[in-house]
């Protein structure tokens, strides 16, 4: 048989105000620019109400009050506003404490329930979008999303962790951040980033050993790093971890080829042969893309373009195959070996400079880009958040610090154990 609601009974079961608070009041009143109503609700406790001390749980009298707003879901079309007394204690042990109320966290001016919903928000859209969504300000929601990933990043644990990823990415010009992520593990079934680190360079990978470390993190078990071609990424991570296998990443070693032919394509592009310069024109995509992406009528010239003799960029294109080929066709090291040496005696002996450029950087790191023969391991699940966390910087046009951004990156693609099913319940 249903309970029946009087009063504010309702109000209480839908906020889950419980003893000794009740609602008190509610009121349906103009916004203070007077161009909407909003719903207003009291909340009080009883005269005589003891409330537990913070820190050591004793009850304890209240010393005194001070009142409180906080921002509450919408109820029907109306803005929600909770009001309260807020009471401090006087504890014998630990002096004057504030009580923390049961429907929302101390410094925040949002009910738990409502930094559920920001938080929901915030997976799917922009801060400034989902500030204008629930007419507050982005400030107030930034102070909400870096409140909850900086409580979740001191829960996290490296234990798990045989796989690393490292790369860097430029947050603003110059300005660089380090991130590095973890493989799937038997605890996480998917990528996650595991520490962003300011910078470049050696420094940024002691920052983060030292980290792993502290978490948990046990460095003689780590089996394989990814990289690119830096070698001091490398080195640094192979001393943090010395029992890896450092694998420099396929994505850097296709994207080296596919720079060269973009460069050998701009070159002959803008140079005196007017030929040349006019069936490249605007073609620059056609030998970036894999074949299977480009259209049906982009197929079709790409062919006719590799049909023509003396073309350079169409002999640097078909070198970007033949190592694609490697990595794909190759069952083991010492097949994917012989044909790399060829592959990069032939870039050398080409006669075209930007070639034979590309073939050194080739044989300077021969054995990392081989090792992926026997790991298998690579950056692509990296260079998808890569992909990520450029949408997450252009679609807020960049912001106010740096802080927030790596906040954002943790938020969206940490893993964190982040309280939004406990607010929302």
């Amino acid at each position: 048989m249903a309970t029946a609601i009087t009063g504010y009974d309702v109000f209480e079961q839908a906020l889950g105000i419980i003893k000794p608070w009740s609602v008190t009041g509610t009121e349906l009143r103009k916004s203070e620019d007077g161009k909407r109503l909003e719903m207003h609700i009291t909340v009080d406790f009883a005269a005589g109400s003891e409330f537990p001390c913070p820190q050591c749980g004793t009850d304890c009298k209240v010393y005194d009050t001070s009142e409180r707003i906080w921002r509450h879901l919408n109820f029907f079309q109306y803005r929600c506003y909770i009001h309260a007394r807020v009471p401090r204690i006087s504890c014998e042990r630990h002096g004057t404490r504030t009580v923390q109320v049961p429907w929302g966290r101390e410094g925040s001016g949002f009910t738990l329930m409502m930094e559920g919903v920001i938080l929901a928000l915030l997976q799917h859209m922009p801060v400034k979008a989902a500030a204008r969504e629930i007419g507050e300000h982005d400030t107030r929601l930034w102070r909400v999303l870096n409140h909850y990933v900086s409580d979740a990043l001191k829960e996290r644990s490296f234990s798990d962790v045989k796989d690393i990823g490292i790369d860097e990415y430029s947050h603003s010009g110059h300005d660089y951040i380090t991130v590095i992520l973890s493989h799937p593990t038997e605890k996480h079934s998917k990528a996650r980033v595991l520490d962003i680190e300011d910078g470049k360079g050696n420094d940024t990978v002691a920052l983060f050993g030292a980290k792993f470390s502290e978490l948990g993190g046990k460095a003689e078990e780590v089996e394989n790093v990814t990289s690119d071609m830096i070698h001091g990424f490398r080195n640094a991570m192979k001393a943090q971890f010395p029992n890896s296998t450092v694998t420099v990443d396929r994505f850097h070693v296709m994207k080296l080829i596919g720079d060269s032919v973009d460069t050998i394509r701009r070159g002959e592009a803008g140079g005196r042969d007017r030929a040349k310069s006019s069936i490249l024109s605007r073609t620059r995509y056609l030998w970036l893309k894999n074949r299977e992406n480009l259209k049906p009528e982009q197929r079709e010239r790409l062919d006719a373009l590799l049909e023509l003799k003396n073309l350079d960029t169409a002999i640097a294109y078909d070198f970007r195959l033949r190592l694609q080929s490697i990595y794909e066709n190759s069952e083991d090291r010492e097949t994917a070996c012989w044909h790399y040496e060829n592959l990069v005696a032939d870039m050398h002996n080409s006669g075209i400079k930007e070639l034979a450029r590309a073939a050194k950087s080739l044989i300077g790191n021969a054995v990392e880009i081989l090792n992926y023969f026997d790991s298998k391991r690579t950056n692509a699940i990296l260079e998808g958040f890569n992909s990520k966390i450029s949408i997450i910087k252009n679609r807020a046009r960049g912001f106010r610090n740096r802080e927030n951004f790596k906040n954002m990156i943790y938020f969206c693609m940490g893993d964190l154990s982040m309280p939004i099913a406990h607010i929302m319940a």
